[in-house]
């Protein structure tokens, strides 16, 4: 059925042009469905790509996926690997030209990123020599775990890289939990380096460091430096001794960030991300100790976000794109030298003026790049490019029912808040008329610590520009993207500085023309619930409906039942972020309900271990003590975000028959959906 997603790439690209259209109100499912194809990886001289498949919706929620093998640019199956019910390939790399290896991941909710479960398969591109090279569930209970496997640490292994000459081997990390934890704590103790042969499964180990979830920079099949952070989330490394012993690095030299990325290909140097008072991360070039730094590129406002590299056989970095730096309305590409790798993306970003073009991938001696092309409206086509002739060979569509001329604005934003400080965020407009006295949906992103928006296609945001709402996503103090000390600027700010920063940008919003201030409504998922309950709480004359999905109402129940308070670093982080358990009640939305006003639809998964769903009990039965609005969406079997595409679609559903009673959006004729018990 691949042929379905197969389309001509010129006609892709230059028929979307962005002129206003009045597409009409598109089907629910349409946002609800997940992409057939996805993260295709080509491997190294060009000839397969390895992509991940949805295959089977299911009904139970048995969503099953698989990882096939193709052949280009014909896309011919050559082999497949399937999984289990709701797990994907999390990792995959080429370890040569015919044999790949994967990491399985295990989805957990649509909010949170599938999480490596410790099981590795190594495949030949056509189906053969399918080998176990890592097995957690079964080490040492069935044949499965095979001896070399019993050579190994239990751990959940990390695909930590490849030789710089590809030859069947891998680099895995194995961060080590101490014995006899009975699953009660993810506490790691040690991390260990193994180089492991894929098609026999044995492993030499290569480096050891006592400390827990660190990474490490292979070079020459010796680790060079081993980087992570404290349990407090400060940033360390260590440079591997000439007596294969570790020095930590003092960050007075190494400032606030350095994340080596690669060595250069004369061996002398490495390139890295850096930051030395906690701005935003640059790329620099060093020598092999990490000193004599020189800037290659930098943004006093974003971090170094994307880097465009040359081929494998002689790597080194031709252009960069930061987080939130425009030029116009896509992201700026800052290039670094004037190289024909420069000018072939050059002539692709002036031939596709409304797209950003990536360079996903490329065979080992660059006469074939895997092309990726997206924006804001755009989910995403890929093509093939190849470099001699430089002919596109179109090969599939992320999300081939979605159009972009049908998909509202998303217009790139800055604002200054309340105390001063420059933020940015999206705003996503609505098809055909004046962009003037809209109804306006606040998103608060989820994380907070971290996470962010950005210029890519958003099915919440598209979805509701669709029903006639302007949509407001604002990356606020704490969001990823702008360095070290913006992230730790939204320590001890949840229901303050956080909130604050989102007011304003409703605020600006409203100053601009955009937004009618009698029609705003909030709504987010995960600590973006915990804001969609904040914010009317906070400035309660400002909004007229909030939806909760998977959010926290009481910070006390994630210190005692959340997944994240499992480990040292995230109780610290709870500690350090929110406080005491005195202090998470005072900004906890249940104790704040008497300020809190207006109609509310909660939705959450009843299998959610993140914010288990205690979270939304005591939410529903503290607004019924009170008497107050509120409407219920609640599916036992999901997690940490609805991952279903019949629930997906049930809560958009449900989404815009609330928020028309309430803000007056346009209503199309699905039904909505019923409220679960």
């Amino acid at each position: 059925m691949l042929h379905h997603y197969r389309l001509l790439l010129g006609a892709v690209l230059m028929c979307a042009g962005f002129a206003a259209n009045a597409a009409g109100l598109l089907p629910a499912m349409d946002f609800a469905r997940h992409p057939p194809i996805r993260n295709p990886v080509i491997s190294p001289d060009g000839r397969h790509l390895a992509v991940s498949l949805t295959v089977d919706e299911g009904k139970g929620d048995a969503v099953r996926h698989e990882l096939a093998i193709m052949q280009l640019p014909s896309l011919r199956i050559t082999a497949r690997l399937g999984f289990a019910p709701h797990t994907l390939a999390g990792q995959v790399v080429w370890v040569g030209d015919n044999r790949l290896l994967v990491s399985e991941a295990r989805e957990s909710g649509s909010l949170d990123a599938p999480g490596l479960i410790g099981e590795l398969v190594a495949i030949d591109a056509d189906g053969k020599n399918q080998r176990v090279i890592y097995s957690f569930l079964d080490r040492g209970k069935s044949i499965r775990a095979q001896m070399n496997i019993l050579a190994l640490p239990r751990a959940y292994p990390d695909i930590a890289g490849l030789p710089r000459e590809l030859n069947g081997h891998v680099f895995l990390a194995f961060s080590i939990m101490p014995e006899n934890t009975n699953g009660q704590s993810h506490d790691t103790v040690r991390t260990e380096l193994y180089d492991v042969d894929t098609t026999t499964g044995k492993p030499t180990k290569v480096a050891r460091i006592d400390r827990g979830d660190m990474s490490f920079l292979v070079h020459k099949d010796r680790a060079l430096f081993a980087y992570g952070a404290d349990d407090e989330l400060n940033p360390l490394i260590y440079a591997r001794t000439a007596s294969d012993g570790w020095t930590k690095l003092d960050s007075a030299q190494f400032g606030k960030e350095f994340r080596p990325l690669y060595v250069t290909p004369d061996d002398t140097h490495l390139y890295a991300m850096y930051s030395a008072q906690g701005g935003p991360t640059q790329l620099v070039e060093t020598d092999l100790s990490g000193a004599h730094r020189k800037l290659l590129a930098g943004d006093d406002f974003g971090s170094v976000d994307d880097v465009l590299s040359t081929p494998r056989s002689a790597r080194q970095p031709f252009a960069v794109a930061f987080t939130d730096v425009f030029d116009g309305q896509r992201p700026a590409v800052t290039y670094l030298d004037d190289s024909r790798w420069t000018r072939m993306h050059q002539q692709l970003m002036r031939q596709f003026p409304d797209f950003l073009i990536d360079f996903a991938g490329m065979s080992r001696d660059g006469s074939v790049v895997l092309v990726h092309a997206y924006s804001g409206r755009d989910p995403g086509t890929w093509a093939l490019l190849d470099t001699a002739s430089m002919k596109l060979t179109p090969l599939f569509q992320t999300l081939p029912w979605i159009k972009a001329v049908d998909i509202g604005e998303r217009k790139p934003i800055r604002f200054k808040n309340r105390g001063g400080t420059e933020l940015a965020g999206y705003l996503t407009l609505p098809l055909g008329g004046a962009a003037k006295n809209l109804p306006l949906v606040l998103i608060p992103h989820g994380g907070p610590l971290g996470p962010s928006d950005a210029w890519t296609y958003d099915s919440d945001a598209a979805f509701l520009a669709n029903r006639g709402y302007a949509v407001l996503q604002i990356n606020y103090r704490g969001s990823g993207g702008r360095g070290f000390n913006f992230l730790h600027s939204g320590y001890g700010q949840f229901a303050s500085g956080i909130q604050n920063d989102l007011i304003d940008g409703v605020k600006w919003a409203i100053a601009q023309g955009y937004v009618d201030p009698n029609r705003i409504g909030v709504y987010g998922g995960s600590f973006g619930g915990y804001s969609a309950l904040m914010q009317p709480i906070l400035a309660p004359d400002l909004y007229k409906a909030a939806i909760d999905y998977v959010g926290v109402s009481d910070w006390t129940i994630e210190f005692d039942r959340a997944d994240t308070r499992r480990t040292k670093g995230g109780r610290i982080f709870y500690a350090q972020a929110i406080g005491n358990e005195t202090e998470a009640r005072a900004q906890s939305p249940i104790t704040l309900l008497d300020k809190f006003n207006v109609p509310v639809l909660i939705v959450h998964g009843g299998s959610d271990s993140r914010v288990p769903i205690q979270n939304a009990d005591v939410l529903r039965d503290k607004l019924e003590k009170m008497g107050k609005p509120y409407e219920w969406l609640v599916y036992p079997r999901e997690g940490h975000g609805f991952y279903t595409e019949e629930h997906r679609e049930a809560l958009y559903q449900k989404m815009e028959a609330f928020l028309g009673r309430y803000l007056g959006g346009v209503a199309s004729a699905e039904p909505a959906a019923a409220s679960s018990p």
